[in-house]
């Protein structure tokens, strides 16, 4: 084959966006996931790299993102209250548009910036823009939304093709290629909210209950308690313990033109971007703050009106039904408690804080850093047993993330996870053929970079672990392998199993309290970024993993460890029904 010696920019894994010789350059490892090898492989090619590995920049523009998003939040509030002819506080939007706003504008940025960078550093000569027959939906719902940022890469090409046509049209020559969009059925009215069967028993238990119980004084949503501790804590408060259904409803929401909306942002900018963001953010938000909005606010109308605190770890961040009901609910003065959802060594940047700032008490897992934080035994983990720790294996417990970047936080995004895959690699390369001969993997779900094929691609089918959840994991593990200081390595830790974290920590900036935290456990052989030096750890302490984790300094740092980032003590029922209790006192 003859090779065109042009220059081909590709922006998603979309194969008809590859040209036929041309040299491609890749804007992302992204563009090559779930694509067909050969129609790259043997041309020239070349991968840009990916912007976020200069974590000063991701710092710097942190700081600009989160200022931003505060200046377009304060302009969707006027717009927002204009267009539905309310007077709404900008908590109340927050508590709706927060999550979504959090992650939409990171994700432009992401687009903008890998663009930026690529037409600064290399010359193109064309790329391939998909003209759909179709006008593009904007999404029904928040969770769809966040389905389109991260997993889309029809959604991915078309924002990109918006950023060249506006502005790199002069330096680039665009071929525009009719294409059939494949994705899902345009007359599917899915809201994004799991829609439980009202046959079930879930459903038919809950309703009774909720006869059965005249008044709510404190409605648990998502609380991260087991349905155990949930009773438990339930029946020290005199309530019975519920499922709440009621946020579960399909919201039967319809598909909409963007081009029929007429609401605007009233933002003046400061640059190129913030102008992009203002003419295209009306047509990519969901149709639940827009057309739906009333909808749903008719239907949260009806839900649960005598409540007095609502206690909630995850659905205040994707259930738009729940959102809009308890931004409702905030607006009487009902009081909100976002409890942490999961734990370990906090990150520095995470969300713009926006479960800081919804809340009047943020529970968390850690020593708390701000005023409103408070304390308590880690939800997710009372109740529950330890590891039965006589297990045979050495486990890694592997991380993925979406394709594409959405929220601007701490931690690794997109491309990111190959770099994290390597450091993983290298350190397996390493292990001892009786450790390696132990090794097992528990792959994280698939959501785009499919690091379980890689794990069976390096390692073997037989490698993949074969138990549903963590604490089977656990209980035969000999030594567990975490990737990411998140809650994971929280229940590593809690388990009792000797663990290790190996990651790429120039990726994870955490908050600075934890800094003498994190030299303390890379001191007793804990912590690790370098995977020579995990291996050799591992090969050394691998006959006796038990011997090093009961040495005195080692039960030291681990002790220090659940004192900042978690403690579950014998008396977490009085600690969590007490600080209840006082909520419905104050």
């Amino acid at each position: 084959m003859k090779e065109n010696k042009e220059n081909i920019l590709v922006t998603a894994a979309i194969e008809d966006t590859f040209g036929t010789k041309e040299r491609i350059f890749f804007l992302g490892e992204w563009c090559k996931q779930g694509v067909d090898n050969s129609l790259w492989a043997d041309r020239n090619h070349e991968t840009i790299t990916f912007y976020l590995s200069d974590r000063e920049k991701f710092k710097r523009d942190h700081d600009y993102l989160e200022q931003f998003f505060e200046r377009v939040l304060d302009s969707l509030v006027v717009s927002l209250n204009n267009y539905h002819g309310v007077h709404r506080s900008t908590r109340y939007w927050r508590i709706i548009l927060g999550p979504w706003l959090s992650t939409y504008i990171p994700a432009v940025w992401s687009r903008w910036e890998s663009l930026r960078i690529a037409f600064e550093q290399y010359t193109f000569d064309k790329v391939i823009l998909l003209n759909s027959d179709d006008e593009p939906n904007p999404p029904l719902s928040h969770p769809e939304a966040m389905n389109f940022i991260g997993r889309s890469h029809f959604w991915n090409h078309m924002l990109y093709a918006r950023i060249i046509n506006e502005c790199y049209k002069d330096d680039i020559k665009v071929i525009e290629k009719n294409y059939k969009q494949i994705t899902a059925n345009k007359k599917n009215d899915w809201g994004g909210i799991v829609n439980i069967a009202k046959t079930s028993l879930k459903y038919v238990t809950d309703r009774v209950i909720r006869i059965l119980q005249k008044e709510e004084k404190i409605v648990f949503v998502t609380s991260y308690f087991s349905l155990n501790v949930l009773a438990r804590i339930s029946l020290k408060l005199r309530q019975l313990p519920r499922f709440y259904t009621e946020f579960d409803e399909n919201l039967n929401m319809k598909r909409v033109q963007a081009s029929t909306r007429r609401v605007s942002l009233g933002l003046v900018s400061d640059n190129e971007f913030e102008s992009f963001i203002i003419r295209n953010i009306v047509f990519d938000m969901p149709v639940s703050y827009i057309e739906g909005y009333q909808q749903i606010t008719k239907r949260a109308n009806n839900i649960l009106p005598s409540c007095q605190v609502i206690f909630c770890a995850n659905a205040y961040w994707s259930n738009d039904l729940f959102k809009i009901w308890c931004a409702q609910m905030v607006n009487k003065g009902k009081k909100l408690i976002i409890s942490e959802h999961g734990g370990s060594i906090t990150k520095k940047y995470i969300n713009f804080s926006h479960e800081v700032k919804i809340s009047d008490i943020n529970t968390v897992w850690h020593k708390p850093f701000v005023d409103n934080q408070v304390q308590l035994p880690p939800n997710k983990i009372i109740g529950g047993r330890k590891a039965k720790n006589n297990g045979n294996d050495i486990t890694i417990v592997g991380v993925e993330v979406p394709l594409y970047v959405g929220r601007h936080h701490s931690g690794l995004s997109s491309s990111l996870v190959l770099e994290q895959f390597d450091l993983e690699a290298g350190f397996i390369d390493k292990l001892s053929l009786d450790v390696k001969a132990r090794l097992v993997v528990r792959p994280n779900p698939d959501i785009g970079w499919n690091t379980r094929g890689a794990y069976i691609d390096k390692l073997g089918p037989e490698r993949i672990s074969p138990y549903k959840n963590l604490i089977e994991v656990f209980d035969h593990s000999k030594l567990i392998v975490c990737t990411y200081p998140e809650t994971t390595f929280f229940e590593a830790m809690y388990s009792g199993v000797p663990t290790i974290l190996l990651y790429k920590r120039d990726c994870w900036e955490t908050a600075t309290k934890f800094d003498d935290l994190i030299k303390l456990l890379e001191g007793v052989n804990i912590l690790f970024s370098d995977s020579v030096a995990a291996s050799n750890h591992i090969n050394k302490i691998w006959n006796n993993p038990n011997y090093w984790w009961s040495l005195p300094e080692v039960v030291n740092a681990r002790e220090e460890f659940f004192d900042q980032c978690g403690r579950v003590d014998d008396n977490w029922l009085d600690q969590w029904g007490d600080f209840f209790k006082e909520q419905l006192i104050n």
